[in-house]
């Protein structure tokens, strides 16, 4: 017989070559946190729902937080012989904690088990690029900033077009990465819905309280199809999408530093730390950072390809081949993490030669568009315009001259609308300020970027703070509780987070009327049961609570039974109305109406 966990059908173990072909613990073993985590909530929710004894539940966390940090100092043992983090989990707890920890797979598969691990580490993956694309574009616009009078040529076509503010430029990559963050945003929003419950496709027959369990993970909704939820990897292809799409970006801006840093532009200078030397040439300074962020932009190319070959002739609804995902999505992750750091090491301490700069400005006739629209402005048609400009810049070619050394009688052959202003018009700091029209080059149009970009970061910065709960969702109503014994109130002490003291309460359920929400959030968090309910004041403010639920009821409860923490509560205790904790959220006023209306 097999010694598998699942091998109870089998005669026969399986052959080593399949035993290695066939196990994911090698890469999947990062996911431990996130299956340990995801187990422990699904054991409090089976014990919460009667389905396994309080004292199983105990001892299955117990041996579960035993592994955590068996694994965090390096003494658990990863076998390929239990295939995966999952089974490899199991089998120590089953070591640790005996019979009970045979209870920890009911009501569960291991494919919604690894979906659950799967977007939980999706989500951290998510907000920690957008972390650091925060970095780089701070790092863009100090560059700019510093830089907000420098100018340089724009280029089309890689030739000489327009003068523009070296910032303006720079701030051309700030919009990309802007958009970069909202593809990674969206990437976290998808991964930001628990499939577990869902159990091998079909859900199960026990009694399981999937919102549980969603909340207790901080997911913001429960998978609504239990076959779509384990055999979805839409998140993973959106990740890696955005993955691809930001090193392109960062691939682009890598192939213009480098070209801006040879010989021939002589724009940029790389700092020593971000580039290597030549093992035969001893001047050589190479921009190999640069290089390495180019080539392995392709590298996260072929990921985002190959999971979606992997998954575009999949039956529903789990299939084998979806193995696949993890080792592209982790290093897609770990390659764009380094991408975007290592950019932001070479943006930070890179600089610019201003005399270069203004050498290049005098190539390539780079105000002829400049002179076009001055004739366009006397009244000329701009094709006509454009050609006689075209005319100019011909007639300069051939004798090796520039916009400089033309005189204004020399340019009045070529149109009677050419005045003595025409110079001011060729000179490109004029040229550039006269591009006032928004998003253009002029200084007051990139110093409004520039702040609309401190902005941009600020609210992408904002919306990290509660990572999973601020994707412009509808907010969900709350119900809290005002519980009042001898004079003093009952508040409880937050597990997780935002933590921190307040009233009991908790999320309206969907079908279930505030008042059964009450007592019921009651009941889990306290232990007490509600013998009278009377609603208090409802709190409505975009500002009130840093979680979705912006909208809460609050009621008074009248309660029976002995108090006892559970659920969301480390800790509950009953406050004299004067020596209140500090309390979370909007419940100090909360309170302090509360007492005001008891007064009156």
């Amino acid at each position: 017989m097999s010694d598998r966990l699942w091998g109870g059908r089998f005669s026969k173990k399986p052959s080593e070559i399949m035993k290695l072909f066939n196990a994911s613990i090698s890469y999947d073993k990062r996911l431990a946190h996130d299956d340990i985590d995801q187990s422990i909530a699904h054991v409090k929710m089976l014990s919460k729902c009667k389905i396994i004894s309080d004292a199983d539940k105990e001892k299955i966390i117990d041996g579960l937080m035993q592994i955590a940090d068996e694994i965090r100092s390096g003494k658990f043992s990863f076998s390929v012989d239990d295939e995966d983090i999952h089974m490899n989990i199991e089998r120590r707890l089953i070591e640790l904690k005996g019979d009970a920890a045979k209870k920890v797979h009911t009501a569960r598969s291991r494919n919604d088990q690894v979906a659950t691990d799967f977007r939980l580490f999706a989500k951290k993956a998510s907000i920690e690029v957008i972390k650091n694309i925060i970095g780089l574009q701070k790092a863009i616009v100090r560059l700019a900033e510093s830089n907000l009078s420098l100018m340089m040529p724009g280029f089309t076509h890689l030739q000489h077009a327009q003068p523009i503010l070296v910032s303006h430029w720079l701030m051309a990559y700030f919009e990309m990465l802007t958009r970069d963050a909202e593809q990674f945003f969206g990437s976290l929003k998808l991964a930001d819905s628990s499939p577990l419950g869902a159990c091998a496709l079909a859900g199960t027959s026990f009694p399981i309280d999937r919102n549980y369990t969603q909340r207790t993970l901080g997911f913001a909704a429960s998978s609504g199809n239990s076959i779509d939820a384990v055999s979805d990897r839409d998140f993973a292809i959106s990740f890696l999408y955005a993955s691809a799409v930001c090193s392109m970006h960062l691939s682009r801006l890598s192939e213009e530093l480098i070209l801006f840093s040879t010989s021939e532009f002589g724009f940029v200078r790389l700092s020593e730390e971000y580039s290597t030397g030549s093992s035969i040439m001893p001047q050589k300074r190479n921009p190999d950072a640069l290089e390495l962020i180019r080539g392995k932009t392709g590298r996260l190319y072929g990921n985002l390809v190959s999971l979606l070959v992997v998954m575009k002739a999949l039956p529903l609804a789990y299939d084998k081949d979806m193995q696949e995902d993890k080792e592209r999505f982790f290093d897609s992750f770990d390659t764009i993490h380094d991408l975007l750091q290592v950019m932001s090491g070479v943006v930070s301490s890179l600089s610019f030669d201003k005399q270069t700069f203004n050498l290049s400005l005098k190539k390539g006739f780079i105000t002829a568009t400049d002179l076009a629209d001055y004739l366009a402005k006397k009244g000329i048609p701009f094709r006509q315009a454009h050609k006689i400009t075209g005319e100019i810049v011909k007639y300069l070619e051939s004798s090796g001259r520039d916009f400089e050394t033309v005189s204004i009688a020399e340019l009045k052959k070529f149109s009677d609308a050419i005045d003595d202003d025409i110079k001011d018009y060729l000179l490109p700091e004029n040229s550039i300020n006269s591009r006032n029209s928004y998003g253009g080059t002029s200084s007051e149009q990139v110093g409004f970027q520039i702040k609309k970009a401190a902005e941009t970061i600020k609210e992408e910065e904002q919306r990290l703070k509660l990572p999973f709960l601020n994707y412009k969702r509808s907010p969900k109503p709350a119900v809290d509780a005002i519980v009042e014994r001898s004079g003093k109130i009952l508040l409880i002490k937050r597990k997780y987070e935002p933590y921190g003291w307040a009233l009991p309460g908790g999320f309206i359920e969907y079908g279930e009327s505030a008042e059964k929400a009450v007592a019921r959030e009651l009941k889990e968090e306290t232990g007490l049961d509600a013998i009278g309910i009377k609603q208090f004041h409802v709190y409505s403010s975009p500002q009130r609570d840093e979680r979705v639920h912006t909208i809460s009821i609050v009621f008074v409860v009248e309660t029976s039974g002995d108090a006892a923490a559970d659920d969301d509560a480390s800790e509950l205790k009953w406050f004299l109305e004067d020596d209140l904790p500090h309390l979370a959220f909007d419940h100090k006023k909360i309170l302090n109406d509360y007492r005001l209306t008891n007064k009156l």
